[in-house]
């Protein structure tokens, strides 16, 4: 048990790294755009699609928002084929993040710098989970279901263990936005340049929202 705790630790190291390097590449398109040449240059190195498909959908910056429309526009593969490879990779890091991440948490905060670090990770999930703090499942599974950048899966498993949501419960609701959100991003791939349209749309709605709110509490 001791042995897998460390795979365990070390697979969230790597992640939470992951997760810091994209919020800081985010600012800078060139960086960004590095960043993702680079990923892509070391996924194309491995030869089956399907594993490729899977990987992508595990990393917080692409989780299956990426993995779907890349599997069934650049890799050719079937919506059919696609869909529960994406909504797999997506899962598997979500249970090791709600079932080791208080033990985590424990180890990083007697370090001040991995503390900072952790603490910048709670401070940004607080800010985009309101949500979820509201309405606690319902609001994870709607969190998780939106398609964005700033939601899914691995932010809503973070919110989950932050707000205090039971394990199985956080499991259940965030399997089902996955789905959703599995079956928003495949439709929207298969509608094309029409679907591309509606996403920019909605992702355009969300950013303007909150300045009217902001006018009318004004």
């Amino acid at each position: 048990m001791a042995n897998v705790k460390k795979i365990f630790l070390l697979f969230l190291l790597i992640s939470i790294t992951v997760i810091l390097v994209s919020e800081t590449v985010v600012s800078s398109d060139s960086a960004h755009n590095s960043l993702k040449d680079k990923f892509k240059e070391k996924i194309n190195k491995i030869n089956s699609p399907e594993i490729k498909v899977f990987l992508i959908a595990m990393i917080p910056i692409f989780e299956l928002r990426g993995a779907i429309p890349i599997g069934i526009l650049e890799y050719k593969l079937s919506p059919l084929e696609v869909f529960p490879i994406a909504i797999a990779g997506n899962m598997v890091p979500i249970f090791f993040i709600l079932l080791f991440f208080d033990f985590v948490t424990r180890i990083f905060f007697k370090v001040p710098l991995l503390k900072k670090i952790l603490e910048a990770i709670f401070r940004r999930t607080r800010k985009k989970g309101e949500i979820i703090e509201k309405y606690e499942e319902i609001g994870l599974m709607l969190f998780v279901a939106i398609p964005l950048p700033v939601t899914g899966a691995w932010t809503g498993s973070l919110a989950a263990y932050l707000f205090g949501l039971r394990f199985w419960k956080s499991i259940l609701f965030i399997f089902l936005g996955v789905l959703i959100a599995g079956v928003v991003v495949t439709t929207l791939t298969l509608l094309g340049w029409i679907g591309a349209g509606i996403a920019f749309i909605g992702f355009a709605i969300l950013i303007i929202l909150p300045f009217f709110r902001k006018k009318r509490i004004g």
